[in-house]
């Protein structure tokens, strides 16, 4: 979050500048990403994206068009994205509670009505306000769900309220896929320990980068003189900040502008202070400004002299401990270095090193030049002056060279920042190895679990919370916590939700024996270097084993010291083999038991090992699991109703009309939330379906838990030396191993899923005819725009669904499906065959 209201005020005051963007050829541009993507989806872009999930395609747009102008002009672009959350982000974004305080102002009529104050808003979090918006446009939307019960047949309707509006689109949500595009196109990023605006700082001072493209809080950074705050591309220039410049003209120094800056809000102390809180947001920084100038304010010894306590949360001596929180963040603030360490990193020190070192070459300078003048005895007076200011300033520099090395840093500094895991974790976070949420979790105690983007009143999707526990979490946090310090094995972790943010659940550190050791005689070893790691392809590998106990049950412990080289993992198909492996297994998709060497597949095990003979596609193969792991779980059957009832997009009308049909393409749309539809870049504009998005997030949330379970078993191996890693370079990495990793990137939207629904309504309601109901889709959702070939695109969700067939009479047959349900799937494929197929004229 940048300064709050100071970029306006910067544009008012014509402080910020222009320059072509041909002045930054062949330089290496450090890019803020959270800043870089707030400035690509702003509040009038993507404003559906949380009705219908996924991706925002638009993105990929921007991007390619970003990327063709910076390889025009040579420029390098070095995308750093953020990192864990410090204490008063931690706050400020409703972790501890999981955002419980958020969504119940949220939903509140009387919130509603205050949040047409500009000044209310000021002191909301962008997370609130971003829930406000969510609420009131589901809100809306059945609203004129309901007041259209009667004319609504068969045309959609358009939702009216818009789903994200005047918030910052936080590009966490999309870090995979972003990490997933950079590697595609071979750009380089790095994952910060905490701030990325923080670390772009160090890049620059170590010379990595030659500018820094990032949000206001750049200008609280002493080395940072100048930087850049946009891009035009159209125009073929950019705007910049020069910080020098802006503190002239404010009649400021630097400790009052960050002063200031911690009394609005920024990055790293989000709250607006008093008495600041009553002026709109939009002139926050404007006002504090004329405050400190006409007054001589210090907001610090404000919150002293004004002792107003009204209540816990509004006391003096918490908002005096937030500003406090937030000075110590900005100058302790941890990065990581080019050694592989995260240090706090001083840049102050820095900077005055630095000029301090300019002064004393300075000095020398005009001492020579001094010595080579007329040696008249005011010259002999001047020598004399600088050679004592000469030594003075090597003293003085030798003893902040000394303190930026040898730093003081406060004992609670973990309460301000958070508490220090390993180095070797923070470097696979920073290659997008890791997410990040378990190192969260460990170091603060708390797993929350946030509402989904339909809000997340489901019964079965809180079954799913319950059942993650045992299932996945306990699991994970074990195999993290185990190799590391005994403090973070003993410490207690809670699960706190949303919808219960008292009722917390404990979870498991300490399990004897602990996972990994339960596990580490589990190995996948084929020493083929040429293999790309596939899902299809290790299946392929275990069903050609004539004995997979024999073959990956390892009689060593491949992480022992006195094992040679060879006999480790060496390649990171084997690792990633190794990895998913033993998931199955603490999923319970094989049976395992070292002592009695059996390795066997379990019902669920021997559905998946059938994946390739049952004629499924391989870029189907990780949906289709994340499927099978959450029938697996049964909250939720495929027919089953979802409790309470939700209207279904499809009209009154349709459902009591053709009630078998409605069924069908009940579970049609929820087997097609696992298919994307190709489409060009787009900005969504179209219908909506609750009840298709509900869906969506159960499988998505298992899609989660099955990646945080992936990472902590890989990063369990890596940790224990059973991979040689020093084979790889930061390239070979994010190239072959971050960038193969299953369940990263986010399910699909919905977009395939309402397209059949009501192509398929369509198709009822006008006598089966294909045409009409084409014509009403390609017109409802600005198909000719995104989507050539509509009808081919159809077709190829057909095969997809016969696919799904085929898997769900395996699992009918192995006694893990009902037979009806079965039977009830394959008749609703027929029927969407029936539709799409027969008639092969298209629009």
């Amino acid at each position: 979050m940048p300064i709050k209201s100071l970029e306006l005020y910067l544009f008012e005051r014509g402080l910020v500048g222009t320059y072509p963007i041909e002045a930054l050829k062949n330089t290496t541009l450090g890019i803020d990403v959270n800043h870089y993507v707030s400035r690509l989806l702003t509040s009038k872009k993507e404003q559906f994206l949380d009705a219908i999930g996924g991706f925002p395609t638009s993105l990929n747009l921007y991007l390619e068009s970003d990327l063709k102008i910076f390889k025009e002009y040579k420029v390098t672009p070095v995308f750093i994205f953020d990192g864990s959350l410090t204490a008063n982000q931690l706050d400020a974004a409703g972790y501890f509670t999981a955002t419980a305080n958020e969504v119940a102002a949220s939903s509140t009529t009387s919130d509603l009505s205050r949040n047409s104050s500009a000044s209310s808003q000021a002191s909301k979090t962008n997370k609130e306000l971003m829930l406000f918006q969510r609420h009131k446009a589901w809100t809306q939307w059945s609203n004129l769900m309901t007041s259209n019960q009667n004319s609504y047949i068969d045309q959609p309707l358009q939702p009216q309220e818009p789903f994200r509006y005047n918030t910052i689109m936080e590009s966490k949500r999309y870090q995979a896929n972003l990490i997933d595009y950079f590697i595609e196109h071979d750009i380089t990023y790095q994952v910060a320990p905490f701030t990325s605006w923080s670390q772009l700082s160090y890049l620059l001072s170590k010379g990595y980068i030659d500018a820094i493209y990032g949000p206001t809080d750049c200008l609280m950074l002493k080395n940072v003189d100048k930087f850049i705050l946009g891009m035009e591309f159209p125009n073929k220039d950019f705007r910049f900040i020069d910080r020098s410049r802006v503190l002239k003209e404010f009649h400021l120094n630097h400790e009052e502008f960050i002063d200031i800056a911690m009394a609005v809000g920024n990055d790293l102390q989000p709250y607006t202070l008093p008495p600041l809180q009553i002026y709109p947001n939009s002139k926050v920084f404007e006002i504090a400004l004329e405050m400190v100038l006409n007054t001589g304010t210090n907001f610090y010894a404000y919150q002293f002299s004004n002792q107003l306590d009204n209540g816990a949360d509004n006391s003096s001596s918490n908002y005096v401990e937030k500003y406090h929180k937030g000075i110590a963040s900005l100058r302790y603030m941890p990065v990581m270095h080019d050694n592989g360490r995260v240090e706090v990193y001083l840049a102050e020190a820095d900077s005055i090193e630095q000029s301090l070192e300019s002064r004393k070459s300075s000095l020398s300078s005009n001492s020579v030049s001094s010595s080579r003048s007329n040696s008249d005895s005011p010259i002999e007076k001047k020598m004399e002056s600088l050679s004592v200011a000469s030594e003075s300033t090597t003293t003085t520099s030798a003893t902040i060279g000394d303190s930026a090395k040898n730093m003081a840093i406060p004992n609670d500094i973990h309460d301000v920042i958070t508490q220090k895991l390993p180095a070797e974790y923070y470097f696979y976070r920073s290659l997008g190895l890791a997410t990040g949420n378990l190192f969260d979790a460990i170091t603060t105690g708390v797993y929350p679990e946030e509402p989904p983007l339909d809000g997340g009143s489901s019964n079965s999707y809180r079954e799913l919370i319950s059942k993650s526990v045992e299932a996945f979490k306990n699991k994970e946090i074990n195999l993290l916590t185990q190799p590391i310090n005994r403090y973070f094995q003993m410490k207690q972790i809670n699960l706190v939700k949303w919808f219960s943010p008292n009722n917390k659940t404990g979870l498991t550190n300490r399990i004897s024996p602990s996972i990994f050791d339960r596990l580490n005689h589990l190995v996948v070893k084929t020493d083929l270097n040429e293999n790309e790691f596939s899902i299809s392809e290790f299946i392929t590998i275990l069903n050609n084993s004539k004995d997979i106990s024999k073959d990956f049950i390892s009689e060593d412990a491949i992480f022992s010291n006195s094992l040679p080289l060879e006999k480790k993992l060496t390649n990171s198909f084997d690792l990633l083999s190794t990895s998913l492996l033993r998931s199955l297994v603490q999923l319970e998709f094989f049976e395992y038991n070292f002592s009695q060497r059996i390795l066997k597949p379990t019902k669920w095990g021997e559905v998946l090992l059938k994946f390739n003979d049952l004629s499924i596609d391989s870029k189907f193969h990780e949906r289709l699991l994340v499927l099978l792991v959450f029938l697996k779980l049964d909250t939720l059957k495929l027919s089953e109703e979802i409790k309470p009832v939700v209207r279904s997009a499809l009209s009154d009308h349709t459902l009591r009309s053709y009630p078998q049909e409605s069924t069908y393409i009940l579970l049609l749309t929820r087997l097609l939330t696992l298919y994307q539809v190709e489409q060009k870049p787009s900005n969504y504009h179209g219908p909506i379906d609750k009840k298709t998005l509900i869906f969506r997030e159960h499988l998505d949330y298992v899609r989660d838990n099955l990646k945080n379970l992936f990472e902590a078993t890989i990063i369990s191996s890596l940790t224990s030396n059973e991979f040689d890693r020093l084979s790889l370079d930061n390239n070979d990495w994010k190239t072959s191993i971050v960038h193969k990793m299953p369940f990263k990137l986010a399910l699909p939207n919905t977009i395939m899923a309402m397209m059949i629904q009501f192509f398929l309504q369509k198709y009822l309601h006008n006598g089966n005819a294909k045409n009409d109901a084409l014509t009403l889709v390609a017109t409802e959702f600005s198909t000719y725009k995104t989507i050539p070939d509509l009808g081919e695109q159809f077709e190829n969700a057909v095969e997809y669904l016969t696919q799904c067939v085929n898997l769900v009479k395996e699992l009918s047959s192995q006694r893990l499906m009902k037979n009806d349900e079965a039977a009830l799937i394959a008749k609703a494929v027929e029927f969407t065959k029936n539709a799409i197929l027969n008639d092969k004229k298209e629009i």
